[in-house]
């Protein structure tokens, strides 16, 4: 009965109305394939394209779909990738001349994108890269990047429609993560990561997990440290991952302690915790494999009627399906 709710409700979604169109044009690129991304249910952007086609001669095409709800849209042709925060009804009409400028956004969401592409909310935030004023103390720096945040939350009250209160949501926690992430890059150009606690993101309501800057800067807040290692080799690499069990336990532990005020944000991030790190087949030095299945079924226990379960369920599923080691089983 259950895989049947799951069959039905794909069904409901696959045949589902168009209530988003898309009018866009990739200049330079005739005859390319595009393809359209949404976030999947554990707010990663999925890697099955929501809509894919081929632009004409000129670089045009057109494209329709259906939202559930407003949320980060991501275009891609041919390694060129834009985003988008679309809500159901919307029309987008886009103009890319070249890759090196910012989209030029036409219609009644123009302004929107304006402000997200200025704020460097989207697209590349060259403060990541390159901070500003190194030789200062974090709070002094700390003041600079609260000041820039508030002075774009200012310019978006001023620019834009604001009575969409999802946007507004998405904006506000857009800014959190924004600034978590021009510190951390702050500390890391310093050599100075021990001072992460130092730059905690702002944990103040429920409601911001709409934003994937946000979660994304939460998730990088709870999983920095010594005992989390990043496999060099991005074939054997689905985010992060940490080779102690017992470390990875404790940081379960600790996201569930730290954020029992946001239930919600909770369950999306420990959610997220699990997909990052789940191996079913991981060999340390030619030793049998040390499956994290557990956690898995502690979230079940933590969270009984959780949405995400079932979806990490056929992540892992597919994931074991694939048979990936690390550093290849024992021969």
């Amino acid at each position: 009965m259950r895989y049947f709710c799951i069959l039905l409700i794909c069904c409901i979604q696959g045949f589902a109305q168009s209530n988003v169109w898309v009018k866009g044009c990739f200049e330079g690129f005739p005859s390319s394939k595009y393809q359209i991304f949404i976030q999947d249910s554990l707010h990663f952007i999925s890697n099955v394209p929501l809509h894919q086609g081929k632009t004409d001669q000129k670089g045009n095409f057109k494209a329709d779909f259906a939202l559930a709800y407003p949320q980060k849209v991501v275009i891609e042709c041919l390694g060129y990738q834009l985003d988008f925060f679309l809500t159901p009804h919307d029309t987008l009409i886009f103009h890319t001349p070249n890759r090196s400028t910012l989209p030029i956004v036409k219609g009644k969401i123009a302004r929107l994108h304006d402000f997200l592409y200025k704020s460097l909310l989207m697209g590349k935030d060259s403060l990541t890269a390159n901070p500003l004023f190194q030789h200062m103390s974090l709070e002094n720096y700390t003041v600079i990047i609260n000041d820039l945040a508030a002075q774009s939350w200012e310019n978006f009250r001023n620019q834009c429609n604001t009575t969409n209160p999802h946007i507004n949501k998405y904006v506000w926690a857009s800014l959190e993560g924004q600034k978590y992430f021009r510190k951390q890059a702050y500390l890391f150009s310093k050599g100075e990561l021990a001072k992460q606690e130092q730059i905690r993101p702002a944990i103040t309501e429920d409601s911001l997990y709409v934003s994937g800057l946000y979660m994304q800067a939460l998730h990088s807040f709870f999983l920095s440290g010594p005992d989390v290692y990043v496999h060099p080799n991005p074939a054997f690499r689905r985010g992060a991952m940490s080779l102690d069990s017992i470390a990875l336990e404790n940081k379960y532990h600790q996201i569930y302690e730290t954020l029992s005020k946001v239930p919600k944000t909770r369950q999306i991030l420990l959610a997220q915790l699990i997909k990052m790190y789940f191996f079913p087949y991981v060999y340390f030095d030619g030793k049998k494999p040390q499956p994290f299945v557990k956690l898995l079924e502690k979230y079940k226990e933590d969270f009984p009627s959780s949405p995400y379960i079932a979806p990490l369920e056929r992540y892992i599923q597919a994931l074991r399906s694939e048979k990936l080691f690390l550093g290849g089983p024992p021969r």
